[in-house]
């Protein structure tokens, strides 16, 4: 699978149909096989807009997290592929931590699989979600009453478990889809004014990722939307004081 940047959209396409379009730009008389091939290739190894349609990669996670031990006071990191990008446990130094992030996923993602996170009853739950479902199209309104369903299972089905929901990263606008910080600062607002409704705890890791004008810090990312090596560690320096010691 190959991907690029098209009008601010990531494009994924399998590297076969990536190398004859290289070629057609060259050579016109391979249009004609690429739209074969675009036809005759399953729409699922291209990106999905859908937001109820899940990936092989979703699945094969989904799969192995329901194979895996829960450890005792397990504090488990929850959400997308912000969170699925770390190795938490070595940066933490914790023997408890699990990683329950899955690239591209959503809050309609977290909560099909959330029961696999609760059967455990886990010690903390550390969850942040919502950046891909603003670009599938969500609303603010229905990316929070998502999270809201999240939160009130956890709460149901796990009622010793700490929860902290964490705000939803900046990003660099105009070059991750649809998606864009005026928006996700809406749905911040709106997130923190679900968790003094909830009881949950707030953590605003936003603020720390903002450079002068409110976009993702350029010494944080390489592209504008994924953390780097030190990106995760301002990370992990804000969440620390709510962490063990090891």
């Amino acid at each position: 699978m190959v991907c690029t940047n098209n009008g601010g959209h990531a494009v994924c396409v399998p590297a076969i149909i990536f190398f004859f379009l290289m070629i057609s730009k060259v050579n016109p008389k391979f249009n004609l096989l690429v739209v074969t091939l675009l036809i005759l290739i399953p729409h699922s190894v291209f990106g999905q807009k859908n937001i109820t349609e899940f990936s092989g990669y979703w699945k094969h996670r989904v799969s192995l997290f329901r194979n895996l031990p829960n450890p005792a006071g397990e504090i488990c990191f929850l959400g997308d592929s912000i969170t699925d990008g770390c190795e938490w446990r070595e940066l933490t130094g914790l023997d408890q931590v699990t990683n329950r992030g899955i690239s591209s996923d959503t809050g309609w993602g977290v909560l099909k699989r959330i029961e696999e996170v609760t059967e455990g009853k886990p010690a903390k739950i550390f969850l942040m979600i919502g950046t891909n479902d603003l670009d599938r199209e969500k609303s603010v309104t229905e990316v929070r009453d998502q999270i809201r369903k999240i939160l009130e299972f956890i709460l149901r089905e796990s009622p010793g478990t700490e929860i902290y929901l964490q705000s939803v990263l900046p990003v660099w606008d105009n070059t991750w889809g649809s998606r864009n910080n005026a928006t996700i600062n809406q749905l911040n607002k709106e997130l923190l004014a679900l968790v003094e409704s909830t009881g949950v705890r707030w953590i605003d890791l936003a603020s720390h990722f903002k450079d002068g004008t409110g976009s993702l810090r350029k010494d944080l990312t390489e592209e504008g939307l994924h953390l780097n090596g030190m990106g995760y560690k301002v990370w992990y320096s804000v969440i620390r004081k709510y962490l063990p010691s090891n």
